[in-house]
């Protein structure tokens, strides 16, 4: 199947907001470079047909591509990095790897191919997630995985203790490449494509201890509704995916549905303590529900 692919010109400022512009519009990926006259030119690459996003942005092009691995590229010069404090992160081919990754003393290895889901831990919002993912309490616990992408989260917290583990995207592909993962890492959450409302009261998965959610927004907003009841009471919700600056807005909205942020093991916020994350342009909430 040949790709799409579109090139922006735009002010540095924008470009936190066009990114999430464009993975909200289905984008496959994107690049950026700058510019002489310190604009950026940013490459994004889609399936055909997609719908033009970010109205005001200049598209300088738009043409289509044959079906290629663009990643590949990146995959052989990429290197293993450490991502938090207790993963470490090879995006190679396992038979591309001309060496096997050298894993640190308190760190669990991941195998993540870079292709073409979300979510190997280059981007501030899986960064973030797992920040506050890492202080959680595992041991027992049920785990719910919204927008899997590579499946990086629901690996983790399987890696760390977890008792189970369901993890779901809106995106087949996506949940291929995540099982694809799961062999590689022999670490095996209940994988599905659909929405959260598979998981309602026909599907008997809830609840769960702790609900982690890495898409931007305006795609899970429309689905609290279904999500929410699957929070185990005094359960913890995490959410990334979010510009820092739509933050206070997303908290106000969070809580008419009685979600309000919360410290590190659940607890009222005190004097000092932050029930989020911050980094870049990008912003990660820790809640829990309040009220039913």
């Amino acid at each position: 199947m040949p790709y799409l692919r579109r090139v922006y010109r735009l002010n540095a400022e924008l470009e936190e907001s066009l990114v999430a512009d464009l993975w909200q519009a289905g984008t496959l990926g994107v690049s950026t470079e700058s510019e002489p006259d310190g604009r950026l030119r940013l490459t994004a690459w889609f399936e055909p047909a997609a719908a033009p996003p970010a109205a005001g942005i200049e598209c300088c092009s738009e043409d289509e591509l044959p079906d290629t691995d663009w990643m590949a590229e990146y995959r052989r010069r990429a290197v293993p990095f450490p991502l938090g404090r207790r993963l470490l992160i090879d995006p190679r081919e396992p038979e591309e790897a001309e060496t096997a990754a050298a894993v640190p003393a308190g760190r669990r290895l991941l195998r993540l191919p870079a292709r073409t889901a979300f979510g190997i831990g280059s981007h501030e919002s899986t960064f973030l997630a797992l920040a506050l993912l890492e202080e959680a309490e595992f041991a027992g616990r049920a785990v719910l995985d919204v927008g899997t992408g590579t499946g990086i989260l629901a690996f983790a917290a399987l890696a760390w203790g977890a008792a189970r583990v369901v993890a779901f995207d809106a995106d087949p592909v996506a949940v291929l490449q995540a099982r694809a993962n799961s062999r590689l890492n022999d670490l095996h959450p209940l994988l599905f494509a659909g929405r959260a409302a598979a998981l309602g009261p026909r599907g008997g998965a809830g609840p769960f201890d702790l609900v982690v959610v890495n898409v931007v927004p305006e795609e899970i907003l429309p689905d609290l509704a279904d999500l929410l009841p699957l929070l185990a009471p005094g359960g913890t919700l995490i959410l990334s995916g979010l510009l820092a600056v739509r933050a206070a807005e997303v908290t106000a909205r969070l809580a008419a549905w009685g979600l309000r942020e919360t410290g590190e093991t659940g607890r009222a916020l005190g004097a000092g303590d932050s029930g989020r994350r911050s980094r870049s342009e990008w912003t990660a909430l820790r809640l829990s529900r309040t009220r039913p």
